[in-house]
């Protein structure tokens, strides 16, 4: 691998590992996926009685292979989303990384065999 190239993969590496921790140190985060649902409360002179629905936030998780849901109550659901969103950020940031890593081994382990 050139220089250039080397360099370059550094310098991406280095940018990672840098927003992975800027978001480690300030953020709390949230594997799950977000379920909004609505329904009526049964109370005959309740506003969903004339169509307009109670919505609720669940947060869904699976654990040892099952399903688990979390309902998130109204004060809590911006944080939420936040955090199941910047799961999914550090998730695809790591991902970045270890696709980096990976052209960086292959270059090395090809450079040998192909001045053969």
């Amino acid at each position: 691998m050139n220089p250039i190239g080397r360099a370059l993969l550094a310098f991406i590496a280095s940018h990672f590992r840098s927003r992975i921790a800027q978001l480690a140190s300030t953020r709390w985060f949230l594997r799950g996926t977000l379920s909004e649902r609505a329904g009526t409360c049964g109370k005959p002179n309740c506003r969903c009685a004339q169509g307009e629905l109670h919505t609720s936030l669940y947060l869904v998780q699976s654990q040892g292979g099952k399903l688990r849901q979390i309902c998130v109550p109204h004060a809590w659901q911006e944080r939420v989303r936040e955090a199941v969103n910047d799961y999914r950020t550090l998730q695809e940031l790591i991902e970045d990384v270890s696709e980096s890593r990976g052209k960086r081994l292959r270059a090395r382990t090809r450079a040998p065999f192909s001045a053969a």
